[in-house]
């Protein structure tokens, strides 16, 4: 007798299992068909009861609120079923109680990818954007890959004075993605106005922009042509030793490393040639530009700095020492207007030789027009000849430039 009872549990706990899987399987298909057949085997089943509710929502809302009010009762965890609800009782009219179940949802559901962005959809269609952005900065946050769907939507917000102000706790405390999204806003905008608003309206609590942040940004004002734009966000981000060798020449003197962005030197690797800055006898500070040849390459012209000068006569002074690069292949200091094909305004006679310190000076004029950004360029004059072995060097120092001649 007790053997039987055995059996006969064994084939009830068997059937309930067989049942509880069968009604499972079917759930985990999510499609309406799914969800029926599911609920015929387990009439209770939390995951069937939603899906049904969703099938159902817009067509029959009263038989689908039933739906969830089920669902939820059998598993009162899942937020996506108190947002469908919430969804279901907003659009009847019940706006303080769907209100209610959102906030539910958004406790249950804070790391929960479908759950955010569902909540946020809710949030934005009852007009209180600020909580629908709230989410998305969760989502962007625990599921960088949304980047794609949300940094449109957010550059859009940018790009409309309206809806800007929506930004703005972003800006007071950016999150851990803020850097990702203003690099994508400084590469798509299609204007640079929000790029602009984005990077002035910026918190950084008394500090200097990141350098990330600052050469995206100062890139995409260069791209524009925005030079007054682009001088003064770069000057903002010198910082107290970058505004000391501050000049018409950024850093003439070479003391600091070169960083490439806004009106800094920038050096380009080529071929056969070794430059840095270095120390050596007779520099005027601890360092001085040393180019280095040491095989036959390219013609050098890879080390320059635009400049930011009104109209008018200046002058350029320096100093220069020669180590066995042959006259004909020496280096020589251009100015040109900064666009494509420009001829020099002037340019120093080659240096080369092998020679001590000695100072060169070099007067040329800015035109009125066309000619906003000018370029100071370290470079061969022509070809480097067959007959020189390319080996070879170079020192520059102290240079600046001054008004007049």
């Amino acid at each position: 007798m007790v053997l039987g009872g055995l059996c006969l549990l064994a084939g009830l706990l068997s059937w309930r299992i067989l049942v509880v899987g069968l009604a499972a399987h079917y759930a985990a298909l999510d499609t309406p068909d799914a969800a029926a057949a599911a609920l015929g085997w387990r009439a209770d089943h939390p995951a069937a009861l939603f899906q049904r509710g969703e099938a159902l929502a817009a067509r029959e809302p009263a038989v689908a609120t039933t739906l969830f009010q089920a669902s939820v009762w059998n598993d009162p965890t899942n937020a996506l079923t108190y947002l469908a609800l919430a969804e279901l009782w907003a659009a009847a009219g019940r706006l303080p109680d769907a209100i209610a179940l959102a906030e539910v949802a958004d406790a249950l559901g804070p790391m929960r990818s479908p759950a955010l962005s569902r909540s946020a959809a809710f949030w934005f269609a009852q007009g209180r954007p600020e909580l629908g952005i709230e989410r998305w900065s969760i989502l962007l946050r625990t599921q960088p890959g949304t980047a794609g769907q949300l940094f449109p939507v957010l550059l859009r917000l940018a790009d409309e004075p309206v809806t800007r102000v929506l930004l703005l706790p972003l800006l007071d405390q950016p999150p851990e993605w803020w850097d990702g999204f203003f690099a994508y806003a400084a590469t798509h905008a299609p204007r640079p106005d929000p790029v602009i608003f984005l990077y002035n309206g910026r918190n950084r609590r008394g500090a200097l922009p990141s350098p990330v942040e600052q050469r995206v940004y100062l890139d995409r004002l260069w791209k524009d042509g925005r030079w007054t734009d682009v001088y003064l966000a770069w000057v903002g981000g010198l910082g107290e030793r970058g505004l000391e060798v501050q000049g018409l020449i950024y850093n003439g003197g070479f003391e600091l490393p070169p960083t490439a962005m806004g009106f800094d030197w920038r050096i380009t690797p080529t071929r056969g040639v070794t430059v840095e800055t270095t120390e050596t006898f007779g520099s005027g500070g601890s360092r001085s530009l040393h180019v280095v040849f040491e095989g036959r390459g390219p013609r050098f012209q890879n080390v320059y700095q635009p400049l930011y000068l009104e109209p008018g006569g200046y002058q350029l002074r320096g100093r220069v020492r020669t180590d066995g690069v042959p006259p004909r292949q020496g280096l020589r200091w251009a100015v040109r207007c900064n666009r494509s094909g420009a001829e020099p305004l002037a340019a120093t006679l080659p240096f080369g030789g092998k020679d001590d310190w000695q100072a060169f000076t070099l007067n040329f004029e800015v035109p009125p027009s066309e000619c906003q950004v000018q370029m100071l360029r370290l470079e061969q004059e022509d070809q480097v000849g067959e007959r020189w072995d390319g080996q070879g060097g170079i020192w520059f120092d102290d240079l600046t430039i001054r008004r007049g001649t």
